[in-house]
């Protein structure tokens, strides 16, 4: 049973889960320091591991309770979530859909469109982020009832919860003798639910962790917000409210969520020397992180260590699974003429 489960049992009644992810993920100690531990959530599945398994066990589940039969999501051309949504659809028996935009073309993105593809995802290269998420909202499949509409990296309530286990499936290990207590969390943050519900999750634990977003999507879509402090906390809020309804006793008060800016570079998906110079250093002690994400979030671990004496845990959010073998069944002349360019 998840830890969210056997704490809170009345919100079984309430919360579809399916159990998609093998947890818990270990916690290790790295050579980098005496205080450095880091979060093994690269291997949260066998195929293709990452943070958003986490919350696509709520996701998935509340699809499949409401009868749906096709989700539909958005992201960049590399979107680990695409891959990892179309991964779990395909497990469910869910259709999969993913409207894309445009990112700096590395061997992630190539590697990523590959996979997706590869499993059965219908791929809609719309281009500029403001086409994308357009399409998302304006979507003809809007009207049909077997359509689940999905938010980019997962983010919803059900998602954050998938982050309030997290941290409740942390504090199992920390009470076992695997890790001491962290002075600090460090995590990446594009759409907001790791960091919402790891702010969350501790607070119910009983932590005195600090939990640290380090921003590496944009903070505004042109006047819209984003990433800030103000989305995290409306997408805290509103998680809260959810638990507030069911939770049978009161809950404890809970942070403001802490949000880094100064990691992001010149732009999404774009690498930074700190993120480069993060990655090399994990690499040395076989940690595989990447640029746009866990390389920018690994730089500010990096300068956590040398703030305080005391443990900072690393939470990593990029799959390391192998996945030379599916990539081979990928059949790139299925893919649009524009998205098969960007694989040359």
């Amino acid at each position: 049973m998840r830890p969210l489960f056997r704490d809170y049992p009345e919100l079984k009644a309430v919360v579809a889960h399916r159990d998609l992810a093998e947890l818990p993920t270990p916690v290790e100690s790295m050579g980098l320091a005496d205080p450095a531990w880091i979060k093994r959530d690269d291997l949260t599945h066998p195929v293709y591991g990452g943070n958003k398994i986490r919350k696509l066990e709520f996701i998935i589940a509340d699809a499949l309770q409401k009868g749906k039969q096709h989700i539909i999501t958005f992201g960049a051309t590399g979107t680990n979530h695409g891959v990892a949504t179309a991964l779990m659809c395909r497990e469910a028996g869910l259709g999969c859909t993913v409207l894309l935009f445009d990112q700096p073309v590395t061997a992630t993105v190539r590697r990523n469109l590959r996979l997706m593809q590869a499993l059965g995802a219908c791929l809609e290269y719309k281009r500029t982020l403001a086409r994308t998420v357009a399409s998302f909202y304006l979507h003809p499949a809007r009207l049909r009832r077997d359509r689940y509409f999905l938010f980019a990296g997962g983010s919803s309530v059900e998602g954050t919860l998938g982050f309030v286990n997290a941290a409740l499936e942390l504090r199992d290990q920390i009470d076992a003798g695997d890790m001491p207590v962290p002075e600090r969390i460090v995590c990446p943050v594009g759409s907001s639910a790791t960091l919402a519900g790891l702010t969350i999750g501790c607070a119910l634990a009983g932590l005195s962790t600090r939990v640290d977003g380090v921003r590496v999507a944009p903070s505004h879509l042109g006047p819209f917000p984003a990433c800030t402090p103000a989305t995290v906390g409306k997408l805290m809020q509103q998680t809260l409210q959810f638990l507030d309804r069911h939770l049978k006793h009161r809950r404890p008060a809970v942070p403001e969520p802490i949000l880094h800016d100064n990691y992001f570079g010149a732009g999404y998906g774009q690498a930074t020397s700190e993120g480069q110079q993060a990655i090399e250093q994990f690499a040395e002690h076989g940690l595989k992180l990447e640029p746009t994400y866990t390389g920018k979030a690994a730089a500010a671990f990096l300068d956590a260590l040398g703030e305080t004496n005391g443990p900072v845990l690393f939470w990593n959010t990029y799959n390391s699974r192998d996945t030379t073998e599916l990539e081979e069944k990928a059949d790139p002349t299925q893919l649009s003429a524009p998205l098969r360019g960007l694989l040359e």
